[in-house]
């Protein structure tokens, strides 16, 4: 049981370091972004540049916005979102569940809500990739693949029914394979290649996708100031250090007005070497009037100005019809999530499985212990 009283203490000795005024940092960021914004040759001597932090590229101006059309749209908008239950040694199996949660919602001339949810079991490792331990990294790897793939499905379907209609799969989070990284590298091999097949086949039926990242802390534009900061000499600057505390979010708030996007920006992660020239990750920030968001997509929509366009128009409306966040994206979620209830129903399945097959689930101590603690 959490003490209240010890816990407001204890938040009082380290206030000073949760609320800090940064102010003077983030107008120093302001007055440097104008500043190489105004810089022609800015872009050309950042190529020259050997800087440990990640840059990005761009097209035409850096301070470049773009007011987002609200225009009555129709339009098919599809978020695909997942949850897990993750293998616990505690309850005497490897058995892990994903389940995912499919919105399709339907404006203009035909509205309709499509909500579904879909489980799945595996036991023990991953049923096709059985040389892969059946640990968190796994499941969270797959969750991503199952994802990708109904996602794909159902874009398909609706893209069937309804061809007319502009179509958006809208994801919560990133289209930029990060966390495969720091993994295993038997679980990065496996799943990368996996993403990025799907993502070939999003673009080869003609499928935009978008994903959408809310409350980011990404550092690309910052980098920029790092980089101008040590006057594009990195070796034995500490300049940079200037702007430790700020993120995209707090340059792109000074220059893109609400309801409007920034210029459109090419990601340089190492992981994203590993992609297709037309699957390479770009990204646009959006001021959606609660928030500044990021939002990603692949090369061969960040080329046609018209579907990005429609990407922001849609996401736009998605974000004002939930009141600052895509509407989709958190039916979604609640369609995918998997409540304390859900896990005990999933356990007590499994034992009453093994009773029928006349077989005993051993369950540690420490689970038997929180069924029914004894003083």
């Amino acid at each position: 049981m959490l003490d209240r009283s010890k816990v407001m203490r204890e938040l009082s000795t380290v206030a000073d370091k949760l609320f800090v005024d940064f102010s003077a940092e983030y107008k120093l960021v302001r007055t440097l972004w104008e500043k190489i914004a105004k810089d022609s040759t800015f872009p050309h001597k950042l190529k020259s540049v050997d800087a440990p932090w990640l840059l990005p590229t761009w097209q035409g101006k850096l301070d470049e916005s773009s007011v987002i059309s609200q225009d009555p749209l129709s339009y098919c908008l599809l978020s695909v979102d997942g949850s897990q239950i993750y293998p616990d040694r505690h309850q005497g199996t490897a058995c892990f569940l994903v389940n995912i949660g499919v919105v399709e919602l339907h404006y203009g001339n035909s509205k309709r809500v499509g909500l579904d949810t879909i489980p799945y079991v595996f036991a023990g490792s991953d049923s096709e990739n059985e040389q892969l331990e059946a640990s968190a990294d796994l499941v969270n790897c797959k969750r991503q693949e199952l994802e990708f793939r109904i996602g794909l499905e159902r874009a398909i379907i609706v893209q069937q029914e309804n061809p007319e209609i502009p179509l958006l799969l809208l994801f919560d989070g990133s289209l930029i394979f990060w966390h495969l990284e720091s993994k295993d590298q038997a679980i990065r091999d496996t799943f990368l290649g996996l993403y990025l097949e799907l993502l070939q086949k999003y673009y080869e039926n003609n499928i935009m996708i978008a994903g959408y990242i809310s409350l980011p802390k990404n550092k690309e534009l910052v980098n920029l100031l790092r980089v101008a900061l040590c006057d594009f000499v990195i070796d034995g600057c500490v300049a940079y250090k200037e702007v430790d505390h700020a993120v995209d979010t707090h340059i792109v708030r000074s220059y893109v007005p609400e309801n409007s996007r920034s210029t459109i920006f090419e990601n340089h992660a190492k992981i994203s070497e590993f992609y297709l020239s037309h699957l390479k990750p770009h990204f646009f920030y959006i001021n959606v009037g609660h928030e500044i968001a990021r939002v990603e997509i692949p090369a061969w929509l960040a080329r046609d100005e018209h579907k990005v366009a429609l990407i922001a128009q849609m996401i736009l409306d998605q974000s004002i019809k939930g009141r600052g966040y895509p509407v989709a994206i958190a039916e979604a979620h609640e369609q995918a999530v998997v409540k304390g209830p859900d896990r005990d129903f999933f356990y007590h399945l499994i034992q009453k499985m093994g009773i029928e097959h006349k077989q005993r689930v051993a369950y540690s101590q420490k689970v038997l212990k929180k069924r029914g603690i004894g003083i």
